[in-house]
Order: structure tokens, then sequence, then C-alpha cells
């Protein structure tokens, strides 16, 4: 092959990453760290990322659950790239069919819904693969709530109609397409950040973790017998449990054909 030939081969099948911050520069975009707030880019498993630049907010809430007190400040020193959505049915499959790891049974929609029916580990080994990783809990919670720490990712107002749940189901009677309420995006662009599915994060679970976690990055304790989600999901009745601050928890090995699914993040 010529040399033309080999280069115009190379582009076409990197032209989903092409860009002038991107291969053309010599770096990958999820390599270089964003310019502004919501900065979205392609990431390597082909699912769109926005940037949240570092920053400080009010992590829990005083008339929360008991997990979700203290209320202290948080500093995120370091920005990150985020899914924009939960990683998709379509998405996951093909790292399945990348690695040979079994696509989940309970995860039966379309291909633009969220994956669910996945256990922690399963979405560790997924984020990996691609070089990735889950966001840490405090980094999920400043995601959806930003600087002044909205109640919910859109405002400190209920909405029932920014986000999928219980009185909002998706036309399955259960989860939409990924991104369906751009309504309801947080200050940083992350859609669905309230319902749909639920998120598993990095951390150990602790219900008293708040009291003596360190104020930058927190990383979460250092062992425990569950994990972190967040978010809530298509079948909660109650607003309150779709509230940024809202803490649920699962054992690393667990899955639920309903609700739990992930989306991924790259740290500096």
């Amino acid at each position: 092959m010529s040399g033309a030939c080999l280069f115009a081969a190379t582009a076409w099948l990197l032209q989903p990453f092409l860009s002038p911050q991107g291969l053309l520069e010599g770096v990958r975009p999820w390599d270089r760290e964003g310019t502004r707030p919501g900065e979205e880019i392609v990431g390597p498993d082909g699912s769109p990322m926005v940037w949240v630049p570092a920053g400080e907010f009010n992590m829990g809430w005083e008339r929360g659950c008991y997990d979700e007190k203290p209320v202290h400040r948080v500093r995120i020193t370091k920005g990150f790239w985020l899914g924009k959505v939960a990683v998709t049915n379509a998405q996951y499959r093909r790292y399945c069919l990348e690695t040979g790891a079994k696509f989940p049974e309970g995860s039966a929609q379309g291909d633009d819904h969220p994956v669910v029916d996945l256990s922690w580990d399963d979405a560790v080994a997924c984020c990996r693969h691609y070089g990735l990783s889950l966001p840490t809990e405090a980094q999920w919670e400043y995601a959806a709530r930003g600087p002044d720490g909205c109640i919910y990712p859109w405002g400190n107002e209920w909405d029932p109609t920014k986000c999928c749940w219980e009185g909002n189901k998706g036309p399955g009677g259960e989860t939409y397409p990924v991104g369906s309420f751009p309504q309801g995006a947080s200050w940083c662009g992350a859609l669905d950040m309230a319902g749909n599915s639920w998120d598993w994060c990095q951390d150990w679970y602790s219900p008293t973790y708040y009291a003596s976690a360190p104020r930058a990055d927190p990383p979460g304790p250092s062992t425990g017998h569950c994990r972190v989600l967040r978010g809530g999901s298509w079948h909660f009745v109650v607003p309150r449990h779709l509230r940024s601050s809202y803490r649920h928890f699962c054992g690393p090995t667990a899955r639920d054909s309903y609700v739990y699914g992930f989306r991924c993040a790259r740290t500096f």
C-alpha cells in the first residue's frame, strides 16, 4: 500500500477522534484538560464526555438522610471528563465484543437506553478497558450540583418533567433513551443525573464517612462492604430520592435488572 493510501485508510479509521485538539496534534481529546464547563468531546469508548473544571461545593444536605450529614465543604482540585450520559446498551455491547465479556440479560431495552443489570465489578472492568474510571462520589455530586450546590441537577425546585422517574417513565414503562431530558442538564452539561438509571461510583460506602472525610478530593473509605450508587432511577416514587445528594449503596457484585448502570470519568 502506498504512503498516501495508508494515510487515508488510517485517517478514516480514526475519524471519530480527529479534531483541532485531537490526534492531529498527537493528543487524544480525553488526554488533555478541557477549557470550560460543559466542553464536549468523544471519549475512547465512543460516548460523549463533558468537562468538569476544578472547584468547590457543599457536599451533603442538612435536610437529607442521616448519611448525607454533616454538610461539608469539598474542594475538587483536578478537573475531569465525565460521561455526558450513562453508558448505553450499544456501547456496552461493543465492549463485550472486544473483550468477550457477557452482555447482561436484564438489559433488554433499545440500543440507546442505558445499560443496566451491571455490578460494580462489571462497570469498573469496562471503564478500565478504555483507560477510564468510575467517578468518585464527590466528583459525581459536584458534577450534578455545581458550585451553587443545587438540590437537583437543574436547580432547587422539583420538576417532574425534567427526568425519568415513576411519574414519568420511558416509552416501555422503564427507562428513556439516554439524553432525553436536555432541560434537566446539570451546570456542566451532564444529562440524566437524576432518574433513568443509577450510576455506580468508585467509592466504598460508609454512613458516617462525611464526619471525617478529607476536604480535598475525598476518595471514600479505604474498605467496606458496599459501593456507592448515585442519581436514582425510573422506578423511584419519591422525588427526595432523586436529589443530587441522595446516597444509595449495594454490594459490588450485586446486579439489578432495572436500575444499576454507570458512566465513565477521566481525571487529571
